[in-house]
């Protein structure tokens, strides 16, 4: 019995260890294959990692959760850099940026961060994108820093407290920072992988996965250590901050429209879309057959979107 136990404990000791080695190894592949190709601010909790194309009205682009800017320059920002001087940015903790600590993944720190941001470099009240979780950032930033921005366009946004956390979450919601760097540095990668194209499908439905998603839209930055911890993070703190902000919808005091996909599988069109709209008084786009993708799967559609709503504020 005791020789069994010990073979049970070896075995499982060896798993871990070449799990630990495969996912050290599968992140750094990745790094490598999707390389910084930006700028680099640093601030007081965080360096910014961000890519600009353009002159003129600046647009400044936040991404979802487990995102990067390259889900951006995929294709929205080429559509709109010929009018407008468009920023990509990974935000703190996410793609190449980094951040100083865990409690900077709220969504009003994050708020910050990207108002310090803006400071930086001096932006003049740039137009806020936010897609998805970045949605809910921008939400935050026009709620408390609403001097420093023009308006929000807001593509497939998080705007209501999430009760359920959609399948493809659920392995990161994990509060506990012990658990997650465990995780993260062992079994993460493989886990990520063996699911890749389920997860990549879910994210995407009903519309089919973009080519190259995984390196030129930056998908697999994902799958590294780094990424897990990070994502896992935003989640926890995301949902803790949320209702401090949630239900503050009359306060806005910027133009904000938004864009949904009718049939997104990860955020419910009619709670935080046309809710939210209804709630804030702003004027809501709901596209047929689409899902919650759409900066990569109908750039065309968000850069029209965008150029609308730029059009207002600058009017």
């Amino acid at each position: 019995m005791n020789d069994l136990i010990t073979y049970i404990l070896f075995f499982l000791i060896l798993v871990i260890v070449l799990s630990a080695i495969f996912t050290k190894l599968t992140s750094r592949k990745i790094k490598r294959s999707i390389p910084k190709f930006g700028k680099t601010t640093v601030l007081q909790d965080a360096e910014i990692h961000w890519y600009e194309s353009g002159q003129g009205a600046p647009i400044i682009m936040l991404h979802g959760l487990a995102g990067n800017l390259r889900n951006f320059t995929y294709a929205l920002v080429g559509k709109l850099d010929q009018d407008y001087r468009v920023i990509a940015i990974d935000r703190a903790g996410c793609g190449w940026s980094t951040r100083s600590k865990s409690e900077c993944a709220t969504l009003q720190e994050q708020a910050r961060i990207i108002s310090e941001f803006i400071d930086k470099e001096q932006i003049e009240k740039p137009l806020i994108v936010g897609h998805s979780l970045g949605g809910a950032i921008a939400l935050a930033l026009a709620l408390e820093y609403k001097n420093k921005i023009s308006g929000l366009a807001l593509i497939c946004p998080a705007t209501q407290i999430i009760d359920k956390i959609p399948d493809m979450f659920k392995f990161l919601n994990i509060s506990s920072p012990l658990i997650r760097f465990f995780v993260a540095h062992t079994f993460s990668s493989l886990f990520g992988i063996l699911t890749r194209k389920e997860t990549f499908k879910a994210a995407f439905a009903p519309e089919a996965i973009c080519n190259d998603f995984g390196i030129k839209g930056g998908g697999d930055f994902a799958l590294t250590s780094e990424a897990f911890i990070r994502t896992s993070e935003d989640l926890i703190f995301a949902q803790s901050s949320a209702p401090s902000l949630v239900g503050r919808e009359k306060e806005l005091d910027v133009y904000t429209e938004v864009l949904f996909g009718e049939d997104d599988e990860i955020l419910d069109a009619k709670l935080h879309g046309e809710k939210f709209a209804k709630l804030a008084s702003a004027k809501l786009t709901i596209v047929p057959e689409t899902g919650h993708m759409l900066p990569l799967t109908i750039p065309d559609e968000c850069a029209d979107f965008i150029r609308g709503v730029m059009n207002k504020v600058r009017n």
